[in-house]
């Protein structure tokens, strides 16, 4: 690391070690040969200059305003909209400079070298003080004053002011050029301050953290350090076409140049680079994300292939445990009541041990479908009463839907208990049997409606005094448990109307 920040500065040493023999080497060649290097141009000739340099600052001047003013919306950098508020007054006043020069045809009153050095005296302090004043500036601030467009209206005033005052009031401003004497000392004096400035300027944007990067403050104190010996050329010249003005003159169109790279840093390639950046950090999250998808859609398989396995070996085990229920009642045969009581207990385990069949083979791990559901144990209760099954006609109405796992196990324990009822008791005449079952699921409710034709309920029948467990079961899964309401009515054959709410429970897988 350290190497490499020894190679950057040493880079930027070499840079602006170039910069400077740029700026002094054809002054000394000048102060110090003046015979060779010193010239005085003809006044046709170096108006075309000098019209050609100043128009293509002036071009420079309106591109960074054009730059901070149409990116602002993008950038939102108020560094750089000020300097382009700064930069279209020093470009007005530069035009006015370029027309009121010495050559040029008369700019509203007779042009002569002190009209025309006003307004680069004028042009050149805004300059410097623009860019002292924008190093405060803070590039990403919100200013409560701050007033977009009425900034380009107090500068198109103040540009008019200082036309009229150059115009029609230059008595008020000192005499800046007399013709046959050369600079006055204000002038001198004015070009001392203005350097002043320019060092202040070279000062702050060496230290200031506001920049955007060193690429700009590399072109900044490039552009600082040219116009320094700009205007020290303009201190001393002695006539407006002799050398020191067209010398003058390169530097301000290096300068500018220069400058326009600084904005154009922070106002074009500031966005870019951040669009850049934040695409690269997209990019990377994006693919982050999908190693991380990857890694979750296998942890996800694994655990889908987890509960699957247990869903089997929880069928198996229950499926165990009825197979023991059944040898350990097989000794005793002669038994009625034992073997009321391990059918019934086979049944439930067969109906608890059927939802984690259909579980187990279904993709979704959380739910079942309720009509599958339904015909499964149906099946199974016809196979467990083969003699009885046979001679009913059953009827199974379901619409399709989903129950979870929750819901469906209390469910089934109701749907068995019934249709086993019905089979054992209800009917004397099995031909003529009939078994209604409809199931439907209306948004967050279920409606389970059981009806048969058999001989119905004892007239003193009441579900609270019972004492078997059956429908008393019944009773408490379908209003404890399930939060359902249940109607029974055993008048005409045995009818029941469930009712329950299918939210109770979350998916857990």
């Amino acid at each position: 690391m350290r190497i490499q920040s020894s190679f950057v500065d040493l880079k930027q040493i070499q840079f602006f070690g170039m910069i400077l023999l740029f700026c002094i080497i054809p002054m000394a060649c000048i102060l110090f040969f003046p015979e060779v290097f010193y010239k005085e141009f003809p006044i046709e000739s170096f108006v075309v200059f000098h019209n050609i340099t100043e128009i293509f600052s002036i071009i420079v001047s309106f591109s960074i305003f054009g730059l901070g003013y149409s990116s602002y919306s993008q950038s939102r950098n108020t560094q750089t909209y000020f300097l382009s508020i700064g930069f279209l007054v020093i470009g007005l006043i530069d035009f006015m400079h370029t027309l009121g020069y010495k050559g040029m045809p008369d700019f509203v009153t007779p042009n002569s070298g002190n009209k025309s050095t006003q307004f680069w005296l004028i042009a050149r302090f805004i300059t410097a003080l623009v860019f002292i004043v924008a190093v405060y500036v803070k590039p990403n601030r919100r200013y409560s004053a701050f007033r977009g467009n009425l900034y380009i209206f107090v500068a198109f005033l103040f540009v008019g002011f200082v036309y009229s005052l150059v115009i029609f009031n230059s008595h008020l401003i000192p005499d800046t050029y007399i013709h046959g004497v050369g600079l006055t000392q204000f002038k001198k004096n004015s070009e001392l301050v203005i350097m002043l400035m320019l060092v202040v300027a070279i000062v702050l944007y060496s230290f200031s953290k506001s920049l955007h990067s060193d690429k700009q403050r590399q072109y900044f104190l490039s552009a600082f350090i040219i116009c320094f010996f700009s205007e020290l050329v303009f201190a001393v010249y002695t006539s407006v076409f002799d050398v020191f003005n067209v010398l003058g003159h390169v530097f301000k169109v290096v300068a500018f140049q220069f400058i326009y790279k600084a904005v154009f840093v922070s106002a074009i390639n500031e966005p870019y680079e951040k669009l850049i950046h934040s695409n690269v950090v997209l990019s990377k999250e994006i693919q982050e994300n999908e190693e991380y998808a990857k890694v979750i859609q296998k942890s996800l398989k694994e655990k889908e292939n987890l509960i699957g396995e247990i869903f089997h070996r929880t069928k198996n085990s229950m499926e165990l445990v009825r197979s023991l229920l059944m040898i350990q009642s097989s000794d005793f045969p002669d038994d009625q009541n034992i073997r009321k009581i391990v059918d019934n207990t086979s049944l439930k385990i067969q109906t608890m041990s059927l939802v984690h069949d259909h579980l187990y083979q279904n993709k979704d791990l959380s739910e079942i479908q309720v009509s599958d559901y339904l015909l499964s144990l149906t099946e199974m209760v016809k196979a467990m009463f083969p003699n009885k099954g046979k001679g009913v006609e059953i009827q199974l109405e379901a619409n399709q839907g989903v129950l979870l796992l929750d819901t469906a196990v209390p469910l089934g324990l109701i749907f068995t208990e019934l249709l086993s009822n019905s089979l054992k008791y209800a009917f004397k005449d099995f031909a003529n049997g009939k078994i209604s079952i409809k199931f439907m699921i209306e948004g967050d409710r279920s409606h389970f409606e059981y009806k048969d034709n058999g001989i119905g309920l004892p007239v003193s029948f009441d579900i609270n005094d019972q004492k078997k467990l059956g429908l008393s079961l019944l009773k408490i899964i379908a209003e404890k448990q399930m939060g359902g309401t249940l109607s029974i009515d055993g008048t005409q054959g045995f009818s029941l109307q469930f009712d329950f709410p299918n939210n109770l429970y979350k998916r857990r897988v």
